[in-house]
């Protein structure tokens, strides 16, 4: 098919008719089945003309889907080069496609004839979110032509992403286990027991002036114990959680408050007054929103969002065990970032012994474990620097040659003399 005639066709219909050979229940699972079967009856080699039957399929659904792809660029579509590298139109939904990179990605489909875009095909096993932090440096190396900038883009989105994660991995590490030894002293002596407090929930301490951690500075804390009484009482109660509410879990302040059981009793008061099963769940549901507050709500939802979208990346990286061949360090580092993400949800919500100890022990692996996968950019990052530099330099130099040869340029033109 020729240049041209793309321009012609259905994105739409070329998609269907990929669909036709790979989709669910059509021809490769029915060849599929066709060999399971043949295998349990001892027949493989009857079937052996129609082996290579299985790729054709594979590789024509692909070549379509690239094809249509190739028409959604011409046509504008932001998604084109996603759905180009292979990703499908379910694994798109929702995604932030960073608009700098894809105007690259875009316009190099859209010109396949011209440009090469095997730089943005779909590896094997890698993620949407590979891909996207992939592409943002090769986008990079495409536009000045030179692969070792890109790297030192992609490196500092890389080191970038780890240094805003890991610290915050082994803070919660550090302090977790630190709860976790006061708690356990406290459980010695009777009547002096220390409530765990659910992770974020620093700030609504120091606000209320009852924050007892020793890295805190006393003028930093005297700063906001002010601020907070000088706070009027209702808004206070919305940041930081209602700690009257907090009696329904048996605690005294709403930091230590486990979320659950406040909705649960207060939906159980609520029922016994004469509400429908509906109205209980609301009234728990609103009291438990209540006794958090708006910043460990907050908290709470974001590190929910991030452990869905681990979750979803873990699952686009195919076979665990063969994902973990692959990229051992860096496979390690995606789970134990979706396990320490849903322990600090479950930290957040219901802080005990066991969810903030989980929080403790996947922050600690995953802390390292990101280090271990990053640990060749750092050490080779600061040379790629240097080269882009001297790289920049030169780019400079040749930019300041040419200035200078232009100005001569116009003074002679001017020059009446000349």
């Amino acid at each position: 098919m020729s240049n041209s005639s793309k321009r012609m066709a259905n994105p739409q219909d070329m998609e269907y008719l990929a669909k036709l050979f790979d989709g669910r229940g059509q021809l490769r699972d029915k060849l599929d089945e066709a060999f399971t079967r043949a295998s349990r009856l001892g027949v493989t080699d009857r079937l052996a003309v129609l082996k290579p039957m299985r790729n054709w399929a594979d590789d024509t659904a692909v070549d379509l889907r690239r094809r249509a792809a190739i028409l959604r660029a011409d046509k504008g579509d932001p998604k084109a080069a996603a759905l180009y590298a292979g990703f499908t139109p379910e694994e798109l939904k929702g995604a932030h496609l960073p608009p700098d990179a894809m105007l690259i990605a875009n316009a190099s489909v859209a010109n396949g004839d011209k440009f090469d875009t095997k730089w943005l095909e779909r590896q094997k096993g890698e993620t949407l979110s590979d891909w996207i932090q992939r592409i943002k440096g090769d986008a990079v190396a495409k536009v000045t032509d030179d692969k070792n900038l890109g790297e030192v883009v992609g490196d500092y989105i890389d080191l970038t992403a780890m240094v805003s994660t890991v610290p915050g991995a082994f803070k919660m590490t550090a302090v977790g286990t630190t709860q976790l030894i006061s708690y356990f002293k406290s459980l010695k002596t009777p009547g002096q027991v220390k409530f765990l407090k659910a992770p974020g929930t620093t700030l609504a301490q120091l606000l209320k002036g009852q924050a007892t951690s020793r890295f805190i500075p006393a003028r930093i804390k005297a700063l906001a114990a002010t601020i907070g009484a000088r706070t009027p009482a209702p808004i206070l109660d919305v940041l930081t959680g209602k700690d009257s509410l907090a009696a329904f879990s048996g605690r005294q302040w709403a930091w230590e408050a486990n979320l659950l059981k406040v909705g649960k009793n207060a939906g159980a008061v609520s029922r016994a007054t004469g509400a429908s099963r509906l109205g209980a769940f609301a009234s728990g549901a609103g009291t438990a929103m209540r006794t958090a507050g708006w910043w460990r709500a907050a908290g709470v939802g974001g590190s929910a969002v991030s452990t869905v979208i681990g979750a979803v990346d873990l699952v686009q990286e195919g076979n665990p065990v063969e994902a973990f061949k692959r990229d051992k360090a860096g496979y390690v580092a995606k789970a134990s970032g979706v396990a320490f993400n849903a322990s600090m949800t479950m930290a957040m919500v219901a802080p005990t012994p066991l969810t903030i100890g989980a929080a403790v022990v996947t922050g600690a692996v995953y802390g390292v474990a990101t280090i271990v996968d990053n640990w060749e950019t750092v050490k080779k990052f600061p040379g790629k620097v240097a080269d882009a530099g001297a790289w920049a330099g030169k780019k400079i130099s040749e930019g300041a040659g040419k200035l200078a040869d232009g100005a001569k340029a116009l003074g002679s033109a001017l020059n009446p003399f000349d």
